[in-house]
């Protein structure tokens, strides 16, 4: 059960501590829990089905690059669940900031792969390799050298943290700084889904008009409709996370009710769902008769 009597050392004396508490946890343990779960089976089984084909494109490389990022994700889980189990940190104050910036720095690289996927298919892109590689290696270097450590030297600042709990940086992003950094990154996460999903439909619509009635014979429409599946990711884990945070910044109160943090534990757990990306996959691909034509189609860049 949560402790949550060594919990409410972490509020302050003139604040109100929720009553639901134990209730939150839980729910943060469930949806950790299935994370954890789904995205290991999801990677496994995608990265056996890669392995068996051995298929070479862009975006396989893609793919294998988002495998990658949730596996990174997906090794600090653990911590997080026996965190909410336990109510006490026990690993130690630069590991509690790491696995907190780890689940942000996952969100953007995500988002940035998702973004890619998407473009390409609407484009019809068609890039050697070695040009993606350079693309996806300073994606990793930008996100792992330059802001990874800037988030590490702004967050878990204050000397007014309990260090004995975790992933409460609320008195940080106060700060101008961070509330310039988070506001830029919602609007740019936003507007990004906005266009993309206008376009995308108009593009769906059009060729779900010109191949009526039987465009999912066609190729070109189901390689759209799983361009489409990115956005929805995008749409369920990502979107509510920045469209509460618009709240969560301007109504955060520094020493009062503590519900808010709570909320926006709830929202940043929903966004680690896209971890179950490769096993939504492997089911719909599963689930379709034409499977070896499905899974080429997937990781293929020429449609």
């Amino acid at each position: 059960m949560v402790n949550t009597s060594s919990a409410q050392q972490d509020f302050p004396s003139n604040g109100t501590l929720p009553q639901n508490l134990e209730k939150w946890h839980l729910i943060l343990i469930a949806l950790y829990s299935v994370n954890l779960a789904g995205g290991i089976a999801g990677v496994i089984v995608m990265a056996r089905q890669l392995f068996q084909r051995n298929i070479q494109s862009v975006m396989t490389i893609i793919i294998i690059n988002l495998m990658v990022v949730h596996s990174i994700l997906l090794l600090s889980l653990p911590f997080r669940l026996t965190y909410y189990i336990s109510s006490e940190w026990k690993f130690g104050w630069f590991t509690c900031k790491m696995f907190s910036a780890m689940i942000y720095a996952h969100m953007y690289i995500t988002f940035i792969f998702y973004v890619a996927i998407i473009i390409i298919r609407l484009l019809r892109l068609e890039f050697q390799r070695w040009y993606t590689k350079t693309w996806i290696a300073a994606v990793w270097f930008v996100g792992t050298v330059v802001i990874f450590p800037i988030f590490l030297s702004y967050y878990g600042t204050s000397k007014n943290y309990n260090h004995s709990k975790c992933f409460q940086f609320h008195r940080d992003i106060q700060e101008q700084g961070m509330m310039i950094a988070n506001y830029c990154m919602i609007g740019i996460m936003v507007a990004t889904v906005s266009a993309l999903s206008i376009i995308q439909l108009a593009v769906i619509f059009q060729l779900a008009m010109k191949y009526w009635p039987d465009m999912n014979s066609h190729v070109e429409f189901r390689a759209q409709m799983k361009s489409f599946f990115f956005i929805l990711v995008i749409l369920i884990c990502f979107i509510p996370h920045h469209v509460f945070r618009i709240y969560y910044i301007q109504n955060f109160p520094l020493e009062d009710d503590h519900n808010l943090f709570l909320y926006n534990e709830i929202f940043l757990a929903f966004t680690a769902l896209c971890c179950l990306d490769m096993l939504c996959f492997i089911y719909w691909l599963c689930s379709n008769t034409k499977f070896h034509q499905e899974f080429s189609l997937l990781v293929s860049s020429d449609c």
